[in-house]
């Protein structure tokens, strides 16, 4: 499959790049970045780091707000991975978030239309719930029902959520209007490696207060090996929304443990008894659609 890769230079793009071009798959990178002027965004880190990017696959500069070059871009490729974005929630820089976001998806989804690109995988992010990071007024967050799962409705208060809820009913369009194939990845909170091993090595620290994001983390394998899944399902829907997350949640704690000391409440709005340390994040959308079952759990961080 030939396929290409929107934000290539950035940390997901490059552990893609990787996950992709070892099952044998054909790409074609872009990014507004030169390759040897690009930085990265990577988890933990307060400012983009320099780094670099060394490949052997074609490069194209190039701006999802350009349509002609990305209708140029899609040319002659069996899919596109969208990750290109602009990653910050901050009220003062919505106008700009809001528009890169929201109208570079549109730009794409309808070049792939204009050149018969049949299948687009986008990078959506748990912040299309609109209960995780970025909210406005801090009013208590109100889940009906637990694990979470994409049935639950969206109600996004900053600008790059809400951006993040527009994309995915843009590419539900795009389906519904010309038949291309769409798929929407919630990321949760996405961990580098180096996050991972740190972690088991210094163990899992007790947990003191409760966390509005759930205890979400997935390490960025996961994430791209998703991303593979959806690209090669034969049977992916026509259009979905999929949460990716780890299978546990970031605490030592059993799970139960965690909800009858902090959120007590929330114990009676469980849709299933939760074992051990699960997530309180479904993937069960994602594993029937595409197979995803989250490889890299945090159990071995746990000190007894």
């Amino acid at each position: 499959m030939k396929i290409l890769i929107t934000g290539a230079c950035g940390f997901i793009g490059r552990n893609l790049i990787s996950e992709l071009e070892s099952h044998g798959h054909d790409l074609v990178l872009t990014d507004r970045q030169r390759l040897e002027d690009a930085t990265v965004f990577v988890p933990g880190l307060a400012e983009r780091a320099a780094s670099p990017l060394v490949t052997q696959w074609p490069f194209l500069l190039g701006d999802i707000m350009d349509h002609e070059q990305m209708r140029r871009h899609v040319e002659g490729v069996d899919a596109v991975v969208h990750l290109a974005a602009s990653p910050t929630g901050l009220p003062e820089q919505g106008v700009d978030t809001f528009k890169y976001n929201a109208l570079g998806t549109f730009n794409l989804l309808d070049a792939c239309r204009l050149q018969g690109v049949s299948r687009f995988i986008a990078a959506s992010s748990i912040n299309a719930y609109g209960t995780f990071y970025w909210r406005i007024n801090q009013e208590p967050v109100v889940y009906n029902e637990l694990p979470l799962t994409e049935d639950f409705r969206p109600v996004p208060q900053d600008p790059y959520s809400l951006s993040k809820w527009v994309n995915e009913e843009t590419c539900a369009a795009f389906h519904r209007a010309y038949g291309v194939k769409t798929a929407a990845l919630r990321f949760g909170a996405v961990w580098t490696d180096e996050m991972y091993r740190r972690t088991i090595e210094a163990g899992l620290s007790p947990t003191a207060a409760w966390s509005d994001d759930l205890f979400t983390w997935v390490h960025v394998g996961d994430i791209v090996m998703a991303i593979r899944q959806a690209l090669e399902a034969e049977q992916l829907p026509g259009y979905g929304a999929y949460t990716l997350n780890a299978a546990d949640t970031r605490c030592p704690e059993p799970t139960m443990e965690l909800l009858r000391q902090w959120k007590p409440d929330l114990v009676g709005r469980l849709s299933a008894p939760l074992q051990g340390r699960d997530s309180l994040i479904s993937t069960a959308k994602a594993k029937a659609a595409f197979g995803y079952e989250p490889r890299y759990r945090l159990d071995e961080g746990i000190r007894t």
